[in-house]
């Protein structure tokens, strides 16, 4: 929890950051700076939908062999006195702190690029997307844990790549035809 309190909060900071960076920059920069990100992003979950689905490789059997080198390693820490809850350590948030900021940098970036237009709607449209998807998880969760990784990625990069490219071709028409 300590890792996801510190990556929401270091999300908002670079939110407004960036908001303020993108109040001095022209809409059409904005527009081509956040598609070429989210493409990137869109292309980081496409390259995983490949590995997973075409290169026959298991992210679950990834995941227990991470899971077991942290049990081992928490062993080899404690040893006979292994406590049955790991204490709270700021090296143990690292790992979800470093996920959280990553996909809150994403966020931060698209949500700043609206934010240069109007903060208030911007900000009305994350809480009410956070909710969403709060309410949405909390009811499908047994579902989502049935949907193969590949699954998930595929939807996530077509998701990615549509508005990427939205964003690309609006901000480049912009600024190469202007009205």
């Amino acid at each position: 929890m300590l890792g996801v309190l510190a990556g929401f909060v270091a999300s908002v900071m670079l939110f407004l950051g960036v908001r303020q960076a993108f109040l001095f920059l022209p809409v059409s920069l904005i527009s081509v700076g956040t598609g070429l990100v989210i493409l990137y992003f869109s292309h980081r979950f496409l390259s995983g939908f490949k590995r997973y689905y075409f290169g026959k490789k298991s992210f679950r059997a990834k995941m227990e062999k991470l899971e077991g080198e942290v049990i081992q390693g928490d062993a080899e820490k404690y040893g006979e006195d292994r406590p049955s809850v790991i204490p709270l350590s700021l090296l143990n948030s690292l790992p979800v702190f470093s996920i959280t900021l990553t996909e809150g940098f994403e966020a931060s970036l698209v949500l700043a690029a609206a934010g240069a237009f109007n903060l208030e709607w911007t900000v009305i449209g994350a809480l009410a997307s956070i909710a969403l998807l709060v309410v949405v998880s909390a009811v499908s969760y047994e579902y989502l844990l049935r949907v193969p990784r590949w699954g998930l990625d595929l939807v996530a990069g077509l998701v990615l790549l549509s508005f990427g490219a939205y964003f690309l071709i609006t901000g480049a028409v912009e600024l190469f035809l202007p009205p």
